[in-house]
């Protein structure tokens, strides 16, 4: 027993530094993260009682709270039940997950769709399953954690490049491209980079594959479907790209109001393969049939209701010109995602603590989600939010900015 024990102290101090700076935290009252939610209706949120305005959320087009979409899920439930029992693999594939197939890769313009149980685990699954010894990884820096971690697991060569830079990413390639002739690059980013907002300069790396003919590209376009592009098709749509981008991988903890992810291609071959191969598909259970079906409808729903994106870009250049008129200094708007620069992470976390006070849920983001000393407010919007809530959230963003002698600088450019 004392032996176990010993081994248990032994962790606890290996860890301690960490939990005891959180602890330091909790105990000062600033600690913001995993509020508890008591209700929502989506655009607000009850906490401890109190009503706040969300401007935190990644539900862009604010299906969550859809009548047609929570009335499809409930449908769904009652027929398959709510859950699987077991992977598609083996015993949990159904008609809506084949269906749900096909409308994905239609909605992105491929040919070839594959649906797994979330969007980290596609990213993980596909990544790993495709790539060898002699392959090499291009890797924008920032990009998101499960691509990193997928990156990891394979044992390709990573190469990372310059945030949306790709001038480095060739001067990068052009030193370690070797004369295997069975090597692959691949090239991996996100569409709408998930802390800046900022959109992938996906031309200028598309036209890296005229030099270097064995280059695929890779785009975790998770924040960019149902936001950008010609109603909401993503980055590559946006940018008319779709044919020359090789994997559109997207969620559906964003826009589409669910959980999950995807990866669409054009290869029936590959597509086989990653549904034969990809360990988080073959290893995970199914998406339960009312995720599968929530889906569906969010589909529906923005194919046949192109105002919600309008009224969503609407709401996004709302909230700039307001931004601008309390001296944040922010480019054009590029995507929901708007985020207002702190710098230090103490100051982060009181401007946060002080907007919730007031009735304003904006959580900040710190390291390793960003650089050190580059603390932000991650604030982002829905096409539900109103003229009054938006208003009155960028009135008290002023008057906090204006205590701790800010304005800070937006970077969405």
């Amino acid at each position: 027993m004392k032996k176990g024990f010993e081994r248990g102290s032994r962790l606890s101090e290996r860890l301690s530094v960490f939990s005891n700076y959180i602890k330091a935290y909790k105990s000062n009252g600033y600690y913001p993260y995993f509020k508890e939610i008591a209700a929502t209706s989506g655009t607000e949120v009850e906490v401890g009682g109190n009503r706040l305005i969300m401007v935190n959320s990644n539900d862009y087009l604010g299906l969550t709270h859809d009548r047609y979409v929570i009335d499809k899920t409930l449908e769904a439930i009652k027929s398959y039940g709510t859950g699987m029992g077991g992977s598609r693999f083996l015993c949990g594939n159904l008609k809506l997950h084949s269906e749900l197939e096909r409308r994905l890769a239609e909605f992105v313009g491929k040919h070839h769709a594959l649906v797994l149980p979330t969007g980290f685990s596609t990213n993980l699954g596909v990544i790993s399953s495709m790539l060898n010894p002699g392959d090499i990884i291009l890797f924008d820096r920032v990009n998101h954690a499960s691509i990193y971690d997928a990156c990891r697991m394979t044992k390709a060569r990573l190469v990372p490049f310059k945030h949306n830079d790709a001038v480095d990413a060739e001067q990068k390639l052009n030193k370690i491209v070797t004369s295997d002739e069975e090597g692959i690059i691949l090239l991996i980013t996100e569409g709408v980079f998930s802390m800046s907002g900022t959109i992938a300069d996906l031309p200028s790396f598309v036209a890296l594959k005229e030099k270097f003919p064995h280059l695929y590209i890779y785009l975790d376009d998770a924040h960019g479907l149902g936001t950008m592009g010609d109603g909401g098709r993503g980055v590559a749509q946006f940018y008319n790209k779709q044919d020359d981008v090789d994997f559109i991988m997207g969620t559906f903890s964003k826009s589409f109001a669910s959980i999950g992810g995807f990866v669409a291609c054009d290869d029936e071959g590959i597509a086989e393969y990653l549904r034969h191969k990809s360990r988080t598909m073959i290893f995970s259970a199914a998406l339960p049939p009312g995720n599968v079906a929530t889906v569906l409808a969010c589909l529906d729903v923005i194919e046949e209701q192109p105002e919600r994106v309008e009224r969503l870009w609407s709401n996004i250049e709302r909230v700039m010109d307001g931004y601008r008129s309390i001296g944040l200094q922010v480019a054009k708007a590029r995507s929901p995602i708007i985020p207002v620069n702190i710098g230090d992470e103490e100051l982060a976390l009181k401007v946060s603590y002080d907007l919730f006070e007031n009735d304003i849920f904006a959580l900040p983001v710190v390291f390793p989600a960003v650089a050190r000393k580059n603390a932000i407010i991650r604030t982002s919007f829905m096409s539900s939010h109103t003229d009054e809530q938006l208003d009155s959230f960028v009135d008290t963003l002023a008057k906090i900015l204006k205590r701790y002698n800010l304005p800070a600088i937006s970077e969405n450019e």
